[in-house]
């Protein structure tokens, strides 16, 4: 097993669904009830459960290769993992640009985020 992995696989599918269970009280029923135009209305929606699909899918790829060991999927784990990173960075820039240093406080996605990301790397590093 490789540990760093497979918490990591484990933060994404809890982050999955704290995004599908929580975020559908949160921004999106609040969200849907705007007077927004229905085809943007509908984009981001869809763009919102494909992120969904996303945090699922990885979270699975993660705990699989972490509890397995695979070192074979090396380059799947890093691609996972600077994506979150990523995702992590672009939180943090967007809550920036909105609310400056509240932005750690009002947009706290990138605190599951980079974690994942980080753990992944640490993992293929470690192995």
């Amino acid at each position: 097993m490789n540990t760093w992995i497979f918490i990591a696989g484990i933060i994404a599918l809890f982050t999955s669904c704290v995004h599908i269970f929580a975020g559908q009280i949160d921004p999106v029923r609040p969200f849907l009830k705007s007077d927004l135009a229905d085809i943007p209305k509908a984009t981001l929606l869809a763009c919102w459960h494909m992120v969904s699909a996303i945090l699922v899918l990885c979270g699975l790829v993660l705990t699989f290769v972490g509890w397995f060991n695979l070192d074979s999927f090396q380059n799947v784990v890093i691609g996972i993992s600077v994506s979150f990173i990523t995702f992590s960075f672009v939180f943090i820039g967007v809550g920036w640009y909105f609310f400056k240093l509240k932005s750690f406080i009002k947009l706290p996605q990138w605190m599951l985020l980079l974690p994942i990301g980080v753990l992944g790397v640490i993992g293929v590093m470690s192995s």
